[in-house]
């Protein structure tokens, strides 16, 4: 993690043991290595491994150590490092997840949100979903045949795969 230096200018900084509820706005950088429960808005958020984000958060870019959650929208860069964690609803431009992130909860990607076009009264089909048929299974013998096939997997299932 980048060492936080006092005498940057415009940088918020939260230490550790602190507490905050409420709203925080600043121009260019927030710090967190303390816990803030409300609402941020910065171009860059930090938050260190001891640090506890909650709340609705709306940055350019956010690099994470420790944990955040609720609502989260991150305009371009999320980077999720090993000790890191987000949770609940967010949004991203771009995303990089170190080895041993996790990532929890429900995404989405501006660049798909970008793409939607509004439902008006002329595009009835705007907004619907297209149903797609079950795909036939594919086994190499009769025991993988009448196994259920894997709807969703998480990564730390995934990760027990692989060591397997």
């Amino acid at each position: 993690m980048k060492d936080f230096r006092p005498e940057e200018k415009n940088v918020v900084y939260i230490g550790e043991g602190v507490s905050l509820t409420g709203s925080v706005k600043a121009q260019d950088t927030i710090v967190v290595d303390g816990a803030i429960d409300g609402e941020i808005s910065c171009s860059q958020l930090i938050v260190g491994p001891s640090g506890v984000v909650n709340g609705m958060i709306s940055v350019s870019d956010a690099d994470i150590y420790g944990r955040i959650g609720t609502d989260i929208t991150i305009k371009q860069l999320l980077i999720v490092r090993s000790t890191g964690r987000v949770e609940g609803k967010w949004i991203y431009g771009e995303i990089e997840v170190e080895k041993g992130g996790v990532l929890f909860g429900t995404a989405e990607s501006t660049e798909i949100r970008s793409e939607r076009k509004p439902a008006g009264p002329k595009d009835e089909k705007a907004g619907s979903f297209k149903r797609f048929e079950k795909p036939e299974l594919v086994s190499s013998n009769e025991a993988d045949a009448e196994a259920a096939p894997v709807t969703s997997i998480s990564s730390r299932a995934l990760r027990d795969r692989r060591k397997a």
